[in-house]
């Protein structure tokens, strides 16, 4: 209004399509689209990112449980959640979601042991109680977690893809106790690369040298490689394009048909509707209900987020 031209860059399209005239789609670095925005739609757009149409639908799989991973009783820190109680088995993709502040990601930080013993209740994986209080306790014992904050704290900016690639199994690459298995270590990243498609450069590159999904990506080869029983991913699509997200979550999808529990945790209501099983919404760190199949709706997501009675929902 003041007659400032504003060029504006999101993968955000429905901020795209409320506030520009414009549009131009870059895809591999080549301009592959361009119009009013006036005559288009997020999901012409979407397409047009990522070179074919996206469906929004939910992903449909044929669900195969196994045995039980993890289960939490009552389990309370007294300031971010309290008296959670939930069962995860082999096969299973679980979403946990609420708004801002519902204590999902210190909750399951605190099952993989970020946030030390404070915890009351109980937590048991593969039927056997644990007391998680550190990071390489859960990890050893099976348990593998995406941070919620790629930026912060899960890439390490001064260190190469091949790196940040496979930092987590480090400690088994040793080779004469004192050296690291260059061989091994490439091959077993080589492995994550060509099965999650991650588009790169050298290997030896810097993580920032690649896109924010791409990113992503090497974060999760991270983990994959210790061949976790229970994966706990936290925002999984933070800052991905719509081509990165319909990746990632086929990713998911294959990890949960080949038998790894998963927990995913998200904000986005398509999202969990999307990619899991069964979700479970969450109100002030309290558990306030579980929806699955057609339940699983964004008007029931955010009723029970915002503080709705389930039963009450059901009722009506």
């Amino acid at each position: 209004e003041q007659g400032v031209g504003i060029i504006f860059i999101s993968h955000k399209l429905g901020e795209v399509m409320e506030i520009c005239d414009r549009y131009t789609v870059l895809r591999d670095g080549h301009m592959v689209a361009s119009g009013q925005v006036s005559q288009t739609d997020t999901k012409q757009l979407a397409a047009y990112m990522v070179g074919r149409e996206v469906n929004t639908d939910a992903l449909t799989r044929e669900i195969k449980l196994g045995e039980e991973v993890l289960r939490l009783e009552n389990l309370s820190d007294g300031k971010h959640f309290r008296d959670i109680s939930l069962s995860v088995h082999a096969g299973e993709i679980v979403g946990v979601t609420g708004l801002l502040g519902d204590g999902r990601s210190e909750l399951f930080q605190t099952v993989f042991g970020a946030m030390g013993n404070r915890y009351s209740g109980s937590i048991k994986l593969m039927g056997q109680d644990m007391k998680v209080s550190t990071t390489y306790q859960a990890l050893k014992a099976g348990i593998a977690y995406l941070p919620r904050n790629r930026k912060e704290n899960a890439i390490i900016k001064d260190m190469t893809i091949l790196d940040n690639g496979s930092i987590v199994e480090l400690p088994k690459l040793k080779k004469w106790g004192l050296f690291i298995d260059f061989e091994k270590q490439e091959k077993l990243f080589a492995k994550q690369v060509e099965e999650l498609r991650i588009k790169m450069g050298d290997r030896f590159d810097l993580i920032t040298s690649l896109s924010g999904g791409n990113q992503q990506k090497v974060v999760l080869a991270k983990w994959l490689m210790s061949n976790p029983r229970l994966l706990i991913l936290d925002n999984p699509t933070q800052g991905v394009d719509v081509g990165a997200k319909e990746e990632i979550y086929n990713i998911i999808h294959r990890l949960a048909d080949e038998g790894v529990a998963i927990i995913v945790l998200s904000s986005e209501a398509q999202e969990v509707i999307r990619v899991c099983d069964r979700t479970l919404v969450l109100f002030h760190g309290r558990q306030v209900g579980e929806l699955k199949g057609e339940e699983m709706t964004e008007h029931s997501i955010m009723y029970l987020a915002t503080g709705g009675n389930q039963n009450e929902r059901v009722r009506n």
